[in-house]
């Protein structure tokens, strides 16, 4: 019988398990495979070395490749340090060490662990099931505390990611805070405007290739020596990298950690949180644009605003604005082609609106709401050039009416809430103070027990009422003073359009929340109104032209 002498070692080392020292080091572990190897005078084939690997992932390169020797002849011994080293997976182990290896004949040796497949007898090989139980609670135990300190981490903003986005430059201080890279920070800065001014991400990316700008991936190996990545595969700016720049709430000074995680500490498939779930840390580092362009740039990236782009007429600046109050669908931009002759040559383009549905499906889905280009754009740019000059002429009288459009309560009113409140909440110190001399009464016999529990009953049946109303007013007190600054950041935003004379894709999704037009009538005497809604005014208020 021929003799089983032809052995392959196999090594790992973790990350984790770099801490230990040296007594898990590769070289410590070699040593003793090796020493073993010697006094049994067996035949060393091969190393195979997975140096941070976890124990817990079986597509290790070595693992594999010791494996497919051991399936294939080339080594009919495996030997290791200690269970542990092999995998801390313990069904996998299981597998490998009670069936697989059998199948093939393969001896399997874990040395310190007194586990030799060989002896079946062996006490190493009666605690083998319990020692890889427990082999996965320790990575199970060690991934739960790596989790826990870089959650620890990113709660107290010490920037974590082996390197900063493009625009930053990981800081040397302890908490490696981002700093501004000035060389590019300009190039950040125009993608977010270009995109606030209608551009799409494809649109921006060309822009920035034709004008021979460096993709962020080269930039960083040339920069910060960033080693290239499988997903660096273009070496050019494209619409996802574009997106990317324009997701990040780094930009604006926000540094947001923990977006990710995986399945279990066994399966290491990526999977993003829910936004809720990120760690935040507001005003972290210096930001490179304003939260006012970050807005408009998040605003702008919801899908009813995206717009249509055609090969006509590019992008219309109302397009994914305009909505039919009927069925709801978006009032889309079409046009009739007027030809002449048997040759059919196009002579005129004329543009209209109409209900996306209807011209879908015709009557079945809903009725016309048919409204030309050209009066439309003319309805709404005097809307908006009335309500910026309405803010020149006066812009106090202009303010308290829009105040009044939101339905603000009058301002007499409201200091009467806020007299009311500091009321509240000054009687509130002042129980706090009455109970806990009551108690003191009471406790002291000062005062007759039954007086005191009358006292405390009453004492604490007005703490209850006035808290519910402190709440109430605090939570209208904040919704007015909410409603004081929409309205001036509306003023803010109209006052710069009193001269417009065409619209332009930034201006309507920096000033309009969406439009609805009525259903279209041949009835020349009957009214028919648009009703035009704009951002931070009128949610719930209707406008007609």
């Amino acid at each position: 019988m021929q003799e089983l002498n032809n052995v392959g070692i196999y090594l790992r080392l973790s990350k984790d398990d770099e801490k230990a020292g040296e007594s898990l080091s590769i070289d410590n572990q070699r040593k003793i495979l090796q020493r073993y190897i010697s006094e049994k005078g067996w035949n060393l084939v091969d190393e195979y070395v997975d140096d941070g690997w976890s124990g817990t992932n079986f597509n290790r390169p070595n693992v594999q490749r010791l494996l497919e020797d051991a399936k294939s002849g080339k080594v009919n011994i495996i030997l290791v340090k200690d269970l542990s080293r092999f995998g801390r997976n313990y069904i996998e182990v299981g597998q490998y060490v009670d069936y697989i290896f059998p199948l093939y004949n393969i001896r399997f040796i874990a040395l310190t662990d007194n586990v030799d497949t060989a002896d079946k007898q062996s006490s190493g090989m009666e605690m083998m099931p319990i020692m890889n139980v427990f082999n996965e609670w320790h990575a199970a135990n060690t991934s739960k505390k790596v989790r826990a300190v870089r959650e620890a981490n990113a709660r107290a903003g010490r920037y974590q990611a082996a390197f900063a986005p493009y625009g930053y430059i990981a800081g040397t201080d302890e908490k490696r805070t981002p700093v501004i890279d000035e060389e590019v920070a300009p190039i950040v800065r125009r993608i977010f405007e270009l995109y606030a001014s209608g551009l799409s991400a494809q649109k921006i990316s060309q822009t920035l290739n034709y004008d021979g700008i460096t993709a962020p991936s080269i930039y960083l190996q040339n920069k910060v020596g960033r080693p290239r990545r499988r997903t660096d595969v273009c070496p050019f700016w494209s619409p996802c990298t574009i997106l990317q720049i324009l997701r990040n709430p780094i930009y604006i000074g926000e540094m947001a950690q923990m977006k990710r995680t995986t399945a279990s500490f066994k399966n290491h498939k990526i999977i993003m949180k829910d936004k809720n779930d990120w760690v935040v840390i507001p005003n972290a580092h210096e930001a490179i644009i304003d939260r006012e362009l970050w807005d408009k740039c998040q605003e702008r990236k919801k899908p009813y605003r995206r717009g249509r782009s055609t090969k006509r007429s590019g992008t219309d600046p109302l397009s994914g604005l305009i909505f039919c109050p009927e069925c709801g669908s978006t009032i889309r931009l079409s046009w009739n082609t007027t030809y002449k002759g048997k040759e059919r040559i196009h002579v005129c383009y004329r543009h209209f609106y109409n209900c996306g549905a209807y011209s879908r499906a015709g009557k079945l889905a809903c009725t016309s709401h048919y409204i030309k280009f050209k009066d439309m754009q003319e309805l709404v740019i005097a809307d908006i050039r009335a309500h910026a000059e309405l803010v020149l002429k006066d812009e106090e009288k202009a303010r308290q009416e829009f105040l009044k459009r939101k339905e603000f309560v009058s301002s007499h009113l409201i200091n009467d809430e806020k007299r009311q409140y500091e009321k509240a909440l000054k009687r509130l110190n002042e129980l706090e103070l009455l109970i806990q001399s009551t108690y003191e009464d009471k406790v002291l016999k000062r005062v007759p027990e039954n007086i005191c529990t009358r006292l405390l009953e009453k004492y604490e049946a007005e703490r209850e009422n006035l808290t519910t109303e402190t709440e109430i007013l605090q939570k209208k007190l904040n919704e007015e003073k909410q409603n004081e600054l929409d309205v001036d950041e509306f003023i803010k935003r109209i006052k710069k359009y009193v001269d417009i004379r065409e619209l332009t894709r930034e201006l309507c999704l920096e000033i309009i929340e969406y439009i609805t037009v009525d259903e279209y009538t041949d009835e020349t005497d009957k009214p028919r109104n648009i009703h035009i809604y704009y951002k931070f005014l009128d949610k719930q208020y209707k406008k007609s032209i």
